[in-house]
């Protein structure tokens, strides 16, 4: 038997990060994902599909969401979707006169679904104590248990308002596997001597804090069971690091940018690209034309200039003009390298009647 475990698709996010044009390409490509989870479901005889909280990003879901979300669950008829409500969700399926049959739903109390020795069990624990229904959790050591939960695992760095999972209070509890939902990056760590924990990651990236490839966890299961993660995004984001302090003009660094960034990183992806390093004062950067080229070759391109100006108070030591004046001031404020950088580079600019 097969099980897919994902999470986290947030599926009517607005993606506030990425310009409204590439927003709305995104969302469309994001639903698309789900709809093609649910073929691959049907195409590979996947018993359940488990969807670990987060399915919707907001509680305004458009009718034409709703039901396009409903005839991609309909069309995977004989696949049962397991649906457990995580900090983002809302009760969105009551909106329809009818849900499909196959979609199934964990409650506030433990929920059982059994096919034949495989027991998959889940809990909406938002409103209550974790040690009450850790308690209460009953499971046979003889069936193959995956347990299903949302939040944040202690320890985690996390600041937000999803609940607190104590991973150590599921030791020895007859569990295969924890299908977690909540971070969007894969992860599998063993729980006990009998099983693991992980989250799936999110089903598709959505800005670019989900770099990387994001898909889910199939679970193969006989008499033994295999996860493996399966890369299923339709693009990835990407955030990659230039160093420009080895260049001595923008002309040699931009070619070199474009040339390195298209043979490491497919055309289909979205890049952040960051530009560090201390460069000369009159090195003249050109992020405008820089960025148009990468938008080009790349679905969408952004470039951050983070580089810090190759400057010295010595070289000012003894100029009494107003720019030794103004860069001896800002030199000896109490403001980072960066913040110094831009506020020199800035001055200078302006006094010397640029933009």
């Amino acid at each position: 038997m097969k099980f897919i475990h994902c999470a986290d698709l947030h599926l009517n996010s607005y993606m506030e990060s990425l310009p409204l044009e590439v927003s709305y390409k995104r969302r469309e490509e994001v639903l698309r994902t789900f709809e093609k989870m649910c073929e691959y479901a049907v195409i590979n005889n996947v018993t359940a599909v488990i969807i670990a909280g987060d399915f919707f990003d907001k509680n305004t879901v458009s009718k034409q969401l709703l039901q396009r979300v409903k005839n991609a669950i309909t069309k995977a008829s004989y696949v049962d979707f397991l649906y457990l409500l995580g900090n983002h969700d809302s009760e969105v399926f009551n909106r329809l006169e009818d849900f499909p049959k196959n979609l199934k739903f964990f409650t506030k109390d433990w929920t059982y679904f059994k096919y034949s020795n495989v027991v998959i069990c889940g809990i909406d624990g938002s409103q209550s104590k974790e040690d009450l229904y850790v308690d209460s959790l009953n499971l046979n050591k003889e069936n193959f248990n995956v347990v299903v939960l949302h939040g944040r695992v202690a320890g985690y760095n996390s600041k937000d308002d999803a609940e607190v999972i104590s991973i150590p209070k599921y030791k020895n509890k007859n569990i295969n596997y924890i299908a977690l939902g909540h971070y969007h990056t894969y992860s599998n760590e063993k729980l006990d001597d009998r099983g693991f924990f992980g989250y799936s990651g999110c089903l598709d990236g959505r800005g670019f804090d989900e770099l990387g490839e994001k898909g889910f966890v199939l679970i193969d299961y006989e008499d033994t069971a295999n996860f493996t993660f399966v890369p299923f995004s339709s693009r990835v984001f990407v955030e990659h690091k230039f160093d420009l302090s080895k260049f001595n003009n923008f002309i040699d660094a931009k070619e070199e940018i474009y040339n390195q960034l298209i043979t490491k990183y497919n055309k289909t992806s979205l890049i952040k690209l960051v530009l560090v390093g201390e460069v000369a004062n009159d090195f003249n950067m050109d992020i405008k034309s820089l960025t148009h080229l990468l938008n080009e070759y790349f679905f969408y391109a952004k470039v951050l200039d983070k580089t810090i100006l190759k400057i010295s108070a010595l070289d000012f030591q003894y100029d009494k003009s107003v720019v030794g004046e103004f860069v001896r001031a800002v030199l000896g404020a109490e403001l980072n390298e960066e913040d110094k950088s831009k506020i020199i580079a800035t001055g200078l600019n302006f006094l010397r009647g640029e933009k």
